[in-house]
């Protein structure tokens, strides 16, 4: 007999590393900048939009926290009651577009907002709370586009 278990043919080795963990800061609204936008698929595999933002005034610290914002990946035509298209109006200053008009998500890319931090409070199957060392911050919506650098 082997001293170690196999799985699907596999040794299994019994060491794995640990992923880093996701940022907790204070809810409340902050300065941020858009650096990195991400397609991908959710724990229920429907494709979302990730945006990662970099939030500037918190703490003034040097090592400034990267949290995301998730919506649901676009279709071909917009709905106005999105996520997306809400956000996006906001990126392009308060402008709607015309029926027919492209919405592209470079549009949020290096630019400044002002933005509202929320936590994310993981639940049990059964509707519990999972302990605090299991929530996290995102950025759950853009409240205007910002002009320049951060303070």
């Amino acid at each position: 007999m082997k001293d170690e278990e196999t799985y699907e043919g596999e040794e299994m080795e019994n060491e794995f590393v640990a992923d880093e963990q996701k940022p907790l800061i204070p809810e409340g609204e902050y300065q941020a900048e858009c650096i990195k936008i991400d397609k991908g698929r959710s724990h229920s595999n429907a494709w979302k939009l990730f945006l990662k933002f970099k939030i500037y005034d918190w703490m003034n610290l040097d090592d400034n926290p990267i949290l995301f914002m998730a919506m649901n990946y676009p279709t071909r035509k917009v709905p106005t009651g999105s996520k997306y298209y809400k956000n996006w109006v906001i990126a392009n200053h308060n402008k709607v577009p015309k029926r027919g008009d492209r919405m592209p998500v470079k549009i949020f890319k290096f630019n400044f907002f002002k933005v509202r931090v929320r936590t994310v409070k993981p639940k049990y199957p059964d509707g519990k709370l999972m302990p605090e060392c299991f929530h996290y911050s995102v950025v759950d919506f853009l409240i205007e586009r910002e002009t320049g650098a951060p303070n």
